[in-house]
């Protein structure tokens, strides 16, 4: 990227072609054609890129829809984004809602919020508070789901350490009570781990070295290793040790 002595920034509406910046400050409303490769890019408004953005912090506050890929070391998200394309980023920092068509690739994704990815979800810790929805895989060496304001669905989780817990700390989001988030539920085909603790959660198959099935489960196949509990409050139709 190199150091681009260029700044683009927008005031109030504009429609702008893409290129290569330093810092790009959207305060309103911009539409961007083409590719955008800056340093730093924050959005205070509302931002459509046509193209790819590629930048070393990406920072939304408010809305951004970008047609094509993402790329950072660093996306800060306060507000709404929507990408057509992959997200990839050392640090994904969630406050808001994301929905990717394709697939998001990261090193830490964290925040609260909501977070939908069509495809699949790679990360090294995945630690989202809300709900998350992916369409195929979330593979992370940690996961933390903090379920709440709404269900979850994730086809098939698989990972190292593995916790699925109801969220009861969130004061913050106190406003979104009417969503119910005493009956958040996290639904999926497979959890695969080595450490799993669930809690409200509906699953085909859960496999896995040390398991613990806590209170709201539903889960039709447990097949653990070395260790397996179950809370009175859960169901669990069949469960196998393996050698």
């Amino acid at each position: 990227m190199g150091n681009h002595v260029r700044h683009l920034t927008v005031n109030g509406s504009a429609l702008t072609s893409g290129g290569t910046f330093h810092k790009v400050t959207i305060r309103g409303d911009a539409t961007i054609n083409g590719d955008l490769w800056c340093d730093r890019c924050k959005v205070f408004g509302n931002a459509d890129v046509s193209g790819n953005i590629e930048t070393k912090l990406l920072n939304i506050f408010g809305q951004a829809n970008i047609r094509g890929n993402v790329q950072g070391e660093t996306i800060k998200l306060l507000g709404e984004m929507n990408i057509r394309g992959n997200a990839a980023a050392s640090d994904f920092h969630l406050r808001g809602a994301a929905h990717v068509d394709g697939d998001v690739t990261g090193g830490m994704i964290h925040g609260y919020g909501e977070m939908k990815v069509s495809r699949d979800c790679e990360a090294d810790v995945f630690s989202v508070t809300g709900a998350v929805e992916i369409g195929n895989i979330l593979n992370a060496e940690q996961v933390e789901l903090y379920l709440h304001f709404a269900d979850s669905r994730i086809f098939e989780i698989g990972g190292k350490t593995i916790r699925v817990k109801r969220s009861k700390a969130l004061n913050i989001l106190h406003f979104l009570k009417r969503f119910a988030p005493d009956s958040a539920k996290l639904k999926a085909e497979m959890i695969e781990g080595d450490d799993i603790y669930l809690e409200h959660t509906k699953a085909k198959i859960v496999r896995g070295d040390r398991i613990i099935i806590g209170p709201g489960c539903d889960i039709d196949l447990v097949e653990y290793h070395t260790s397996f509990q179950q809370d009175e409050k859960a169901i669990v139709k069949e469960k196998r040790k393996r050698s």
